[in-house]
């Protein structure tokens, strides 16, 4: 009888005060009890983004892009190395499409500057390069040049993979590493360059490596996700590798659909199963955005 009595007081003691959310304040209280207000702030999927088809396609393509940049590189490799094409042809048209693109480029000078200075300080980069470049090739064609073709080739292989994989796609992440994703690329470059013919060879694919890794991307984020840029651009690598090989340009249709059109359906389908809550269990954040 006296433990029911005792029973009965903690009850009626406990029915006189109100459960907080704030534990050390709850005495007398178990600590797994809740009431009903505790799930009055429940939310769920507080930042999803609505994402449609058509800018899922642009979003893949931007990866898509960037494989064909890395193919169309390669097909030139692939021309200086079977003297299909000359070396000063491959310069000259290289030039042009860069200077085609810087204008393209340059058509809003920085703030502060005028149009005299900007174009004053990229002619003096564009010189120390090409003057550094090639009186530099004759090293770089032969810096390599110990190791095995087959270790070369892997070792091209396994750069391009990783300037992929870590190239600026405009998403703030982790991964992303823009300086690791130009190295990676660049290293590749010098290492195919030990298996062509001349120094002179060497020079042209290294101008050709900067212009495509390096210049290229700073041009097409003024387009970034455009899908008439990014058909372009898939156009004239199936154009190139059809000159190359009628499997591999099957090969290369088939992986672009896959990463610009299936995975961005897989993506719109899972997107429909997201369901995050959010609730008192999570932890506190501070915000500090109205702090001086």
């Amino acid at each position: 009888m006296a433990n029911r009595r005792n029973k009965t007081k903690k009850l009626l003691q406990l029915a006189k005060v109100t459960w907080k959310k704030n534990l050390y304040e709850n005495i007398g209280f178990p600590d797994n009890y809740t009431d009903v207000t505790f799930l009055e702030n429940l939310r769920r999927n507080v930042n999803k983004v609505e994402i449609t088809f058509l800018s899922a396609v642009c979003g893949a393509g931007l990866v898509t892009q960037e494989i064909c940049s890395v193919i169309l590189f390669v097909i030139v490799f692939m021309y200086l190395h079977c003297n299909w094409i000359q070396p000063e042809t491959v310069f000259v048209a290289s030039s042009v499409a860069t200077s085609i693109g810087y204008c393209a480029h340059r058509q809003v000078p920085d703030k502060g500057h005028n149009r005299l200075q900007v174009y004053a300080k990229d002619a003096k980069t564009v010189v120390i390069f090409l003057v550094f470049g090639y009186v530099l090739s004759p090293i770089l064609h032969t810096l390599t040049d110990t190791i095995s073709t087959d270790t070369i080739y892997a070792m091209a292989a396994f750069m391009m993979s990783v300037h992929v994989v870590f190239f600026d796609y405009g998403l703030s992440a982790a991964v992303v590493s823009s300086c690791l994703s130009l190295n990676a690329a660049l290293f590749a470059a010098v290492c195919l360059v030990s298996r062509l013919a001349s120094p002179f060879h060497a020079f042209v694919l290294l101008t050709c490596a900067v212009e495509s890794f390096a210049l290229l991307p700073l041009l097409l984020v003024q387009w970034r996700g455009s899908a008439l840029v990014l058909v372009a651009t898939v156009a004239l690598t199936v154009l190139a590798l059809l000159s190359v090989s009628l499997i591999i340009t099957v090969i290369f249709i088939c992986a672009a659909l896959f990463i610009t059109v299936v995975c961005p359906l897989w993506f719109l389908q899972w997107q429909t199963h997201k369901d995050n809550i959010y609730g008192p269990w999570d932890e506190a954040i501070i915000d500090d955005t109205h702090w001086e």
